[in-house]
């Protein structure tokens, strides 16, 4: 029985956390400026960011310091092609946030981040903490997914997350309505 119980309780937890996930949005070029927009707020693991190139030439490197200019040795850091912007239809890319933590970018084109200071934090907290210094949520995304051109010829990342998992909260919270539901009559019969 308390094997049975301590599995519910995993269960639970588990789509509390999938049900809490945000997506929140960085423009990349904001108005015609050399910044991320917003260049630091909190966020929680399992929350997406999608970057947004809106303005320029960019691309988002992921590094292991604030504001050293320097890729991250990670052998799987975060790293986009270079975009052209466009406010109207700009591509993205997307960073899935999987541990807790500071993680620091910068934009690696020309002298954007040395002469620019083109560089931002994001503060990852562990999964359901409150945050402090909230991000802009990003905008549910088309049905379509558009893949982006880079400007370097290198190949685009993969397309961020399909449109069903960034939707919003509504599919989410209604699989957790039914596990719990279930789980309620589990216990009942």
């Amino acid at each position: 029985m308390m094997i049975k119980y301590l599995s519910v309780v995993a269960l639970i937890v588990f789509l509390f956390t999938f049900a809490n996930c945000e997506n929140w949005s960085v423009n990349v070029g904001d108005a015609g400026n050399k910044v991320f927009e917003p260049p630091n707020f909190d966020a929680n693991v399992g929350d997406t960011v999608t970057f947004n190139f809106v303005d320029g030439n960019h691309d988002v490197v992921q590094a292991d310091t604030f504001a050293t200019c320097a890729k991250s040795v990670l052998p799987n850091a975060f790293s986009t092609p270079v975009y052209t912007g466009n406010a109207a239809a700009p591509s993205t890319a997307v960073w899935t946030l999987t541990k807790a933590g500071p993680l620091y970018y910068y934009c690696d084109v020309e002298e954007h981040c040395p002469k620019h200071m083109m560089y931002a934090t994001i503060n990852v907290l562990e999964a359901g903490a409150a945050l402090k210094v909230p991000g802009v949520k990003s905008v549910p995304p088309p049905a379509t997914l558009k893949t982006p051109t880079p400007t370097n010829g290198t190949a685009p990342p993969t397309p961020a997350v399909s449109s069903a998992v960034r939707t919003d909260k509504q599919i989410s919270i209604a699989v957790l309505c039914g596990a719990l539901l279930s789980l309620t009559r589990y216990f009942l019969i």
